[in-house]
């Protein structure tokens, strides 16, 4: 009896050793692709999402959710999209445009030779935007130039700015020698400035065309004019 007894045990013995060596592959694959699957994961550092690199298989995979990292990348290539201050495209000027504006500079440096020297001084400068000289300048930096230099007058750096800072003139009638014109072109906010110069003629920096006299009731430009103002 006990030598069946020893034997029995020994079978059962055998039996839980053959059974945990069967299962030893399947545990160890199980592991391992519990490991694969947490390698895999993203995982979140103060809200930034680290990815772990996958693996080529031809199986098909989930595309990872967009992080904060992401949509920042798509804002900004988004924003640069966005049209800068400023910048207007204004039609060539005409044989008779050009005429026009040289007999205005003529006329007008004997009624205002101040006025009209400083004109004639910065007349066909290029436009950069930004620029502040000789060597190119923007449209606010032209008009805050000529009041600083012609009326003695601060203005602020951006037609926006400048915009805010005069008071209204809402019919072009009413408009005097001296006074600020704005446009909004192509967009809802103030983006242009020039200076009224009487008989319906404005003196700006154009982006196109630099340093220019142009007509205010030029297609173009009538129909983007936002209004005068006055400091």
């Amino acid at each position: 009896m006990q030598k069946f007894i020893i034997m029995l045990s020994a079978a059962i013995f055998a039996t839980t050793t053959l059974s945990f060596a069967q299962d030893a592959p399947r545990n160890s694959r199980i592991a391992s692709a519990e490991a694969a699957a947490e390698a895999t994961e993203s995982r979140f550092i103060e809200g930034i999402s680290f990815e772990a690199p996958l693996k080529r298989s031809n199986t098909t995979t989930t595309a990872p959710v967009p992080t904060n990292n992401t949509r920042t990348t798509a804002k900004k290539t988004k924003s640069n999209n966005i049209r800068p201050e400023f910048v207007e495209e204004e039609p060539a000027p005409s044989f008779r445009d050009k005429n026009t504006a040289k007999n205005k500079l003529v006329e007008g440096i004997k009624r205002s030779p101040l006025l009209y020297g400083f004109i004639e001084e910065w007349y066909g400068t290029p436009y950069r935007m930004g620029g502040t000289t000789k060597k190119s300048i923007d449209c606010s930096a032209f008009t805050r130039q000529l009041f600083s230099d012609v009326y003695g007058k601060s203005l602020d750096r951006t037609a926006a700015m400048q915009f805010m800072m005069t008071k209204r003139i809402f019919d072009k009638e009413d408009l005097k020698e001296g006074d600020l014109v704005f446009f909004s072109i192509k967009t809802k906010r103030i983006s242009h400035v020039g200076v009224y110069l009487g008989a319906g003629k404005f003196v700006h920096a154009s982006s196109s065309r630099g340093v220019i006299i142009s007509e205010l009731d030029q297609a173009y430009w009538s129909r983007y004019y936002s209004g005068g103002g006055r400091l």
